[in-house]
């Protein structure tokens, strides 16, 4: 039996990587505007927060992000997917969205994603990831990562 578990688990930071690296041109529908916020910068659209429950604890912030995934994104993932898996790339061609689950540790400016979840068009979960003790990375700037950065750490200080 060929291992692919450990190859296709890391599908899952990979695609991170892919959604929040490329600004979103286009997307469709966007989430409740009760519930979630655009970050608010010209690179994060598509990207959005969930102003409501956000949790802070010391100096780090677990808040959960959305992300609407355009055709590119989805066509690199399935495209990834495939090599490994040709059955969950198939369930992949109708991806629409993700939330994320984000640590952000505000004094050392540094973020990792703990929980994943992904969902079809129909708004079914494809999957869904937990990572808690993943390893933490700089938040680059000019991302929807920093966009985030600025509204729960920064703006929450003044």
């Amino acid at each position: 039996m060929k291992k692919i578990g450990p190859v296709v688990s890391l599908f899952i930071p990979v695609l991170f990587l892919i959604v929040f690296s490329f600004p979103p041109i286009c997307f469709s529908e966007q989430p409740d505007p009760k519930v979630w916020e655009p970050l608010g910068t010209t690179s994060s659209g598509g990207h959005y927060f969930n102003k409501i429950n956000i949790i802070k604890s010391s100096n780090i912030v677990s808040v959960w992000t959305y992300h609407i995934v355009k055709d590119d994104e989805r066509k690199k993932g399935v495209e990834l997917i495939k090599k490994y898996d040709f059955k969950k790339s198939i369930k992949f061609q109708n991806y629409d969205h993700n939330v994320i689950l984000m640590e952000i540790d505000c004094k050392k400016r540094l973020y990792r994603g703990e929980k994943f979840i992904y969902y079809d068009n129909m708004g079914k979960v494809l999957e869904s990831d937990s990572y808690k003790n993943s390893k933490r990375e700089t938040i680059q700037p000019d991302t929807p990562i920093e966009g985030l950065y600025e509204k729960v750490c920064v703006t929450q200080r003044h």
